[in-house]
């Protein structure tokens, strides 16, 4: 029993090493996030980090004393090829999923989560959003590393056998210890002897992104994102139905009374939806000069100067402009026909109105994240997409380059029956930001939008050229922002800044700076008032124009929520709801907008779900 006792410290000593060796790695490979994070911060991260790892490490050894009380009635000794095969098994995952979390924090500047996992799915889209010789590199470093930890455990840990032998009473005797063990792993899996077992909100121990992020031991993270992967009965109840259902109409107050900002009452309209297009790189929003094209188009529109994204990827981004829905943490609507039926979608409002030249363009794949349901959801008539261009126009991995979806976009301006409306989703600035162009900008993602914006002004020299400008209202919006040259994380208010731009020789105004708030959830609502379409179906989007709106943006992403306004911001932990960022709160009522939004959103996204269900049944 002593032996085991002593093997099983090791194994536990084992995985407490290996979270705070592969932590190490994560601070040093990640370490452009850092910013302004004193190393003392940086340092101090192991004291929170270790207590998830204890807690992760004590799930792995639970599970070796599980196999050992298996196996001791069986072999009558302690089971030394259970403990060596098992880790055999779980070096090889751990070592992949931690790797994987060190790359995708290069990207999306979060941790591995169920939202990442979806994407196994799609195994394609994953590559094609790398370089192939980062996925080479990826694959022979986890070879790699696995054999040497393999190596370590074998020669270091786990060197001893157990050779004795129990019978009767001694066989009993070590099984009910065994057992007691493996209870005593409540105490570190738990992580207190509180009530409330240990989340996420233990991270958040620091006022520094980085040093908090550092802290989170990435399995445990994807293992309870996993465990919380559905919107349960009364999971955002932070005050009574009407208390919330009051602050919400005060947040969502309008008087019906706004400008008109149209020369006609019906014109085609055009939704551009921009890949990636961030704050970073557009210079009126403090970022960089590489889109000269759309600074240019700003002199001849409105543009919207404090626009945000609801959230911080594409499927997100899609569904909230053409829906007017802004979507709930760690659930991607437009990936469950079931719930996205039940959206209220533009193409289908202005069909009501008049419009019945409905058309949708994408160079990609019309497979990724569902995007097929969506679209025909939404009801257009035509829709262009990878499959429709001859295969070299396209990328080495994603999809067809701008360019030629742009030239095709004319084809169909050209052809449409007026009024019509048309949405594009550009491509080419998206990972791994591969375009026919020769380099202009040093950073790869700089240098795809500045690839996107050329081509952007090319189409509308075009679109004046034939014609097309004068009768015409084009909407240009971002889908998200990203993490980007500037390294933002999920917390950080800028990470969902976006531009929002109104174009077109079917506008009475032009050179307009808006300074209101607002998210591009808001285009459904502004856009469809300007045309005179009944908006009361559009609980969550609204008129940006309107003469006594109150600006906001609601925000979310994986393991949190937010809200911004002109002089609050503020972002919640969804899994203890703890605040992570809080700023120009001066009131109670305050401090709980982005709670009384997340409160009314859920009820709406459960609602919707339920009468899904309902219509299955039937």
């Amino acid at each position: 029993m002593k032996r085991f006792l002593y093997s099983f410290l090791r194994n536990y000593l084992f995985w407490l090493v290996f979270f705070a060796f592969f932590r190490t790695v994560f601070i040093i490979v990640n370490y452009s996030f850092a910013n302004d994070t004193p190393l003392s911060a940086i340092l101090a991260s192991y004291g929170p980090g270790f207590r998830m790892d204890l807690s992760f490490s004590g799930y792995l050894m639970l599970l070796l004393i599980v196999f050992q009380l298996i196996a001791l009635p069986v072999t009558k000794s302690f089971c030394h090829g259970c403990i060596r095969w098992l880790h055999y098994f779980l070096i090889p995952v751990s070592v992949g999923l931690v790797l994987g979390d060190i790359n995708l924090f290069r990207y999306w500047g979060g941790h591995l989560n169920r939202e990442a996992l979806s994407f196994l799915k799609t195994p394609d889209i994953i590559f094609n959003s790398i370089h192939w010789s980062e996925a080479l590199l990826f694959f022979a470093v986890w070879g790699i590393a696995s054999w040497l930890v393999i190596w370590i455990f074998q020669n270091v840990v786990i060197k001893y056998r157990f050779q004795e032998k129990f019978q009767g009473k001694k066989l009993a005797v070590n099984w009910a210890f065994t057992l007691l063990i493996g209870g005593l792993m409540i105490l570190p899996i738990r992580g207190s002897f509180s009530v409330a077992p240990i989340n996420t909100g233990v991270a958040y121990f620091s006022n520094y992104l980085f040093a908090n992020n550092a802290a989170v031991n990435p399995i445990w993270n994807l293992a309870y994102s996993m465990k919380r992967s559905a919107v349960k009965d009364g999971e955002y109840h932070f005050m009574d139905e009407q208390t919330a259902q009051d602050q919400f109409n005060v947040l969502m107050h309008q008087s019906g009374k706004f400008p008109k900002i149209l020369n006609t009452d019906k014109p085609d309209v055009v939704i551009i939806l921009l890949e990636s297009f961030s704050a970073q790189a557009i210079e009126i929003l403090g970022g960089e000069s590489v889109t000269p094209h759309f600074n240019k188009l700003i002199k001849e529109g409105v543009f919207f100067n404090h626009t945000y994204a609801t959230s911080f990827r594409s499927d997100y981004g899609i569904v909230g402009v053409l829906t007017g829905y802004p979507g709930i943490p760690g659930y991607s609507i437009m990936q469950y026909p079931e719930k996205s039926r039940h959206l209220n979608f533009i193409p289908q409002k202005l069909k009501e109105i008049g419009y019945d030249d409905l058309n949708f363009m994408y160079g990609g794949d019309m497979k990724f994240k569902n995007m097929k349901s969506l679209i025909t959801l939404a009801g257009f008539n035509h829709v262009t997409s990878i499959d429709d261009f001859p295969a070299e126009y396209r990328g080495k991995k994603w999809g067809v380059h701008d360019q030629y979806t742009f030239e095709r976009l004319l084809t169909i301006l050209e052809a449409s029956k007026r009024p019509s409306f048309s949405f594009f989703f550009t491509l080419s600035s998206h990972e791994p930001f591969d375009v026919p162009m020769e380099r202009v900008e040093e950073d790869d993602y700089l240098n795809s939008v500045h690839y996107t914006d050329r081509c952007l002004g090319h189409f509308f020299d075009e679109v004046k050229a034939r014609g097309l400008w004068d009768n015409t209202l084009f909407i240009l919006v971002a889908d998200h922002g990203v993490v980007g040259p500037e390294k933002l994380g999920y917390t950080q208010s800028r990470r969902y800044r976006i531009p929002m731009l109104w174009t077109g020789g079917a506008l009475s105004v032009k050179d307009t700076i808006v300074d209101t708030f607002a998210s591009q959830i808001d285009v459904a609502a502004t856009l469809l008032n300007q045309l005179g379409a009944d908006v009361s179906d559009y609980k969550f989007s609204k008129n940006v124009l309107d003469e006594e709106v109150k600006g906001f943006s609601f925000l979310h992403y994986p393991d949190g929520f937010g809200f911004i306004d002109d002089t609050i911001y503020e972002m919640y932990d969804k899994t203890n709801f703890s605040l992570m960022e809080m700023r120009g709160s001066k009131t109670q009522e305050d401090s709980l907008k982005a709670k009384v939004l997340m409160q009314i959103i859920a009820k709406d996204f459960k609602e919707r779900l339920s009468n899904g269900r309902k219509e299955i049944e039937k």
